[in-house]
């Protein structure tokens, strides 16, 4: 992974927002039997250079029962994108982000390809009677540069003004793949979700360690900012340098603006793990340029022990 900042930009997209007051629904996503209809909406008046995203799902969703949610994947030409059309990073092809409309359920899975072209399944179980949003985070192989000496360390995402626009979590030489992040809405209930209040949290305890993430500055919307990850044994105190590969790295940062209008998604700084036996910590070192002022909700994942662990945090981006 190289030495040079990596960049996590919000940025805003044309999708439906997650709240249900945001969620403009538009015509249904259709579905052949036997798959039931999803309320499902893709990115609404999506730039010819993005690519789009519609959804079906195995039935109707709802809480606490596994669903199967078939993602239809076209590219900006209108194709259908199959596991050729999609270049590999981190280890898969293609990373699906799924978050309630409170940024409190959040689950990241990923996709393997259906039976038709364009189609790729993924599954989870909701937790809230809520308007989901599914992101689909991935890059088109035919706009991706051969491989570098350069890690995969910017992040990447897309919206309305500037689809594939670099970001924290992929190599520089990446940026030409214009990276796409379409999302479409799926609807598991009506219940609204709690207002998101703007009260930075970055501290939290879970499975016997101490997770905290700070800040080299202010954190301001278009500016940058250092952000450095640490984690301590909960009980000790002591630096926890024990974090096991994860997807291709120490670390997962995922984040989402509280109008469910902007996700991030970056990997640390540094050398990435070689192979499984490889421990990154105690100290990940991020980059943060924020485009959407407001509370952010972060979502940070590492592993130990074979465990993943999901760490919620929240951040507020002045304007």
């Amino acid at each position: 992974m190289k030495t040079t900042p990596r960049t996590f930009a919000l940025m805003a997209v044309s999708a439906l927002a997650l709240g249900l007051s945001a969620c403009g629904q538009g015509d249904a996503t259709k579905a052949e039997a036997p798959k039931a209809e999803a309320s499902a909406t893709g990115d609404a008046a999506a730039p010819s250079s993005s690519s789009a995203l519609t959804l079906v799902t195995s039935q109707p969703p709802s809480v606490g029962k596994p669903v199967t949610v078939t993602l239809n994947l076209k590219g900006p030409d209108g194709k259908p994108l199959g596991p050729d059309a999609i270049a590999t990073k981190h280890e898969n092809k293609v990373h699906v982000m799924l978050v309630d409309s409170g940024l409190e359920d959040y689950t990241h899975v990923h996709a393997t390809p259906g039976a038709n072209p364009g189609e790729w399944n993924v599954s989870f179980t909701p937790k809230f009677p809520r308007t989901y949003k599914v992101w689909a985070d991935f890059s088109l192989a035919s706009e991706t540069p051969a491989p570098s000496k350069k890690a995969d360390d910017h992040a990447h995402g897309a919206n309305s003004d500037h689809a594939g626009h670099d970001m924290a979590g992929m190599d520089h030489s990446d940026s030409d793949a214009h990276p796409q992040t379409p999302s479409a809405a799926l609807l598991v209930g009506s219940d609204p979700a709690p207002v998101i209040a703007a009260t930075q949290s970055m501290t939290a305890t879970m499975d016997g360690l101490v997770v905290s993430l700070s800040l080299g500055g202010p954190l301001k919307k278009n500016e940058h900012v250092a952000a450095t990850l640490t984690v301590q044994d909960a009980t000790t105190g002591t630096p926890f340098a024990g974090l096991e590969p994860l997807m291709g790295a120490y670390a997962h940062l995922v984040g989402f603006s509280a109008d469910g209008a902007s996700m991030l998604h970056g990997h640390p700084e540094g050398a990435e793990p070689k192979d499984a036996s490889a421990r990154g910590g105690p100290a990940l070192t991020f980059e943060l340029h924020p485009e959407v002022a407001g509370p952010t909700r972060v979502f940070v994942q590492i592993q130990k022990a074979g465990k993943i662990i999901v760490v919620p945090m929240t951040l507020v981006v002045a304007p």
